[in-house]
């Protein structure tokens, strides 16, 4: 007789409540946590700036080889294993950050914890989006992957909300607040995978034919790699470019932070809800054209009515991913949605982790916040061109 999970619910629900769980635990923590705490390490001298930013670069390289690593470990313990390892791992490295290190050593400590973090996300990325998606009905494939990718949004809420407020009491307190946080959704995660991963109930492909990988699967990539690259003045440079930039008050950084949350957390489910009203190609090029015009409006014209818009409009960029795995899926179907999703989020990868380094070097010779945006901007612009052509 088979066991039955802990609580009755749906396979698909429990399955997108596993992968937002990871995610907000991996990436919105592991990963978003960090910025709005980039201008206090600078201003304390425990990072130079040029540091700070590497740190971050760290975690977009590790995304890589967590990329790299996930059939590896999907062979070794399974898909249900490698899900309940990434978390509790993730949760380690959120604990380990609160280490009471000061330079030169905070810069080597932050940047491997960030790269291991990394890791851990890369691997749920491609696992997760897989078993949520293979479960979830046709008509509720875009509302699946917009709850998993509403983690991400809830972490970045919940950590903007807080983290101002735990700055007061010092880095070590801020980082152990993070890490509380984290343990919640830790507790839910493993609570989604406390039973075996279901098999697919979402219908098969309708084709038997070799993945194309050198047409839809190249422009699937492509999307992808524009949409991370895109990303990256927002993940590494929002925040700062806010209190520093601009001189606003950290406080002022710290809401920005939250509405950028908000925005994913908000954002992602509706994207997703659209997507099974309009379709998910329609909605791809709508959801890359928004965040084009959100990456730009700020540096062109930096009030406070645009600064606020584009916390929430690219503060809602999970939608997209939430969109593109959803495209996968409708495309490849179960047989190719893991292995397809597994190539675009290593070509993404790659892309992230050099535009990381590049973007961040380029900072730092240049100093100008302006061309780090506008160059995101352009990404998001061609990712919606891309976009139109993937039918």
């Amino acid at each position: 007789m088979a066991t039955m999970h802990p609580f009755s619910s749906p396979p698909w629900v429990r399955m997108a409540i596993g992968g937002s769980s990871a995610l907000f635990v991996g990436m919105g923590l592991g990963r978003f946590s960090y910025a709005p705490m980039i201008p206090i390490l600078i201003e304390e001298n425990a990072l130079s700036s040029a540091e700070a930013g590497y740190v971050g670069a760290f975690n977009l390289a590790g995304f890589l080889f967590g990329v790299v690593l996930q059939p590896a470990l999907r062979a070794q313990i399974g898909e249900r294993g490698t899900l309940r390892l990434c978390l509790s791992a993730s949760l380690a490295c959120l604990i380990a950050s609160a280490a009471p290190l000061t330079a030169p050593w905070l810069f080597p400590w932050l940047a491997l914890l960030r790269g291991l973090i990394g890791i851990a996300v890369g691997t749920i990325m491609v696992q997760a989006l897989a078993v949520a998606t293979r479960t979830a009905p046709p008509d509720k494939l875009g509302l699946v992957t917009g709850i998993v990718f509403s983690g991400v949004g809830g972490g970045i809420f919940l950590s903007g909300i807080a983290i101002p407020a735990l700055l007061d009491q010092g880095l070590t307190a801020t980082w152990i607040g993070v890490a509380v946080i984290g343990a919640g959704a830790v507790a839910v995660g493993l609570w989604a995978y406390a039973g075996p991963i279901p098999e697919a109930t979402a219908p098969k492909s309708k084709s038997s034919s070799p993945i194309p990988f050198w047409s839809v699967t190249t422009r699937l990539a492509a999307a992808q790699s524009l949409f991370v690259v895109g990303l990256i003045p927002h993940t590494i440079f929002w925040v700062d470019y806010i209190v520093r930039g601009l001189h606003h008050p950290m406080a002022i950084g710290g809401t920005h932070w939250a509405l950028f949350g908000l925005g994913a957390l908000v954002g992602s489910a509706l994207w997703g809800r659209l997507a099974d009203q309009i379709g998910f190609h329609a909605g791809l090029v709508l959801v890359f054209a928004s965040l084009a015009i959100g990456l730009f409006a700020p540096v062109i014209h930096p009030v406070m009515g645009i600064l606020v818009a584009s916390s929430f409009v690219v503060g809602a960029q999970p939608g997209c991913s939430a969109l593109l795995s959803g495209r996968t899926q409708q495309i490849f179907g179960n047989e190719g949605m893991s292995k397809v999703w597994r190539h675009m989020t290593l070509i993404g990868s790659i892309g992230q982790g050099l535009g990381g380094y590049l973007l961040v070097a380029l900072f730092d010779a240049t100093g100008s916040y302006a061309v780090i945006f506008l160059i995101g901007s352009a990404a998001m612009a061609g990712g919606a061109v891309v976009s139109a052509t993937i039918r």
